[in-house]
């Protein structure tokens, strides 16, 4: 089992961006010194519940303070980037980090974006499909000539070239079964959005995608199978406590989100978009199989039924609307770290 963080970086509770900036440099440094195996952070534009437009550079940023731990763009949002240039992005980050990048790539979902970027999500997908070969191509070192739909290159050579070979890892994320497909199809690794629905969604999509994988002629001895999930350790006398606040701070986390993205959209356009359930569920049902708030005991329970019932490699601890400070998530990432992945095999 391999454990990694997955944030969607805020700026919601009063605190200055430079300190929000700082603390999360933090995070990212006792992660390392932690052993966790990877850190992921989300693209989000226009918004203080998502303040992170270039993940990218962030990636790089950390890379300088870091020694280990890999570094994740969970997700690159293909709809609003030129290929060649996140081609370009990617390979330089991996240079200074020595090989350490996970490039994750999406449609996207959010309204208020693709409004303010003037981007249509009817074409996310193509947009996705065209974008996600031309990088992976560049990437591997091809001199590429191509002529999409959407993008176009002509004898195009990126440098400097990536240190990761053939080329860093692609995972694709996406709540649709055509994106499970596709990936696997394609040889892509696939990044699990069923967090907020819990395993179940994610035992169906990824039946999807070994189903896809081994049509491909692809190996499914080595799939790496990856979901967010909320792992929060706390003691038993602060575990009701623990609840309240993610509750709260998850539910002003969805309100707000919500709000920014009243935008108004064209009908054959906003159906595009209508597969982003998050802001409307239950946010007591995510404890309901989507995550665990309780003792050592109680994660490494979750983790070992997590294991047994969905075979996960990986899990992407989500560390975002759980309502604690941030020395709580310092504390519990070292008890995470000291007292349930001691006791779980990693790889």
């Amino acid at each position: 089992m391999k454990f990694s963080i997955f944030y969607v970086h805020e700026t919601t509770d009063g605190k200055s961006e430079k300190q929000a900036f700082d603390e999360l440099m933090q995070q990212c440094q006792l992660a390392d010194e932690l052993g966790f195996h990877g850190v992921w952070f989300a693209e989000h534009h226009f918004s203080k519940a998502g303040v992170m437009p270039d993940p990218l550079l962030w990636c790089a940023a950390v890379a300088q303070k870091t020694k280990n731990i890999r570094l994740g763009t969970g997700i690159s949002i293909m709809s609003f980037h030129n290929p060649i240039r996140l081609a370009e992005q990617a390979a330089m980050v991996d240079v200074l980090s020595n090989g350490r990048v996970d490039l994750g790539i999406g449609r996207g979902s959010q309204p208020k974006e693709f409004k303010s970027f003037n981007a249509k999500p009817s074409e996310s997908r193509r947009r996705l499909q065209e974008g996600v070969e031309i990088v992976g191509r560049l990437l591997e070192g091809e001199k590429l000539t191509y002529d999409g739909e959407f993008f176009k290159c002509n004898e195009t050579e990126i440098y400097p070239h990536p240190v990761q070979k053939p080329r860093p890892p692609i995972w694709i994320a996406g709540t649709s079964p055509e994106t499970y497909v596709w990936a696997g199809e394609n040889g892509f690794k696939v990044m699990a959005s069923a967090g907020f629905k819990g395993p179940e969604v994610f035992r169906e999509k990824m039946a999807l995608y070994v189903d896809a994988v081994k049509r491909s002629g692809g190996n499914t001895s080595n799939i790496d199978y990856a979901l967010l999930h909320r792992c929060i350790v706390c003691e038993d006398l602060d575990k009701d406590k623990y609840i309240e606040n993610f509750e709260e701070s998850m539910s002003k986390y969805l309100t707000y989100r919500a709000d920014i993205n009243k935008v108004d959209f064209p009908d054959d356009e906003s159906i595009h978009l209508q597969r982003n359930w998050s802001y409307t569920f239950s946010v007591s049902d995510l404890l309901d199989g989507g995550g665990v708030v309780g003792n050592i005991e109680d994660n490494i329970l979750e983790i070992k039924r997590l294991q047994e019932e969905f075979g996960l490699t990986d899990i992407l601890m989500g560390m975002y609307g759980i309502g604690a400070t941030h020395e709580q998530k310092m504390e519990i990432l070292e008890r995470f770290a000291n007292e349930v992945m001691t006791e779980v095999p990693t790889t």
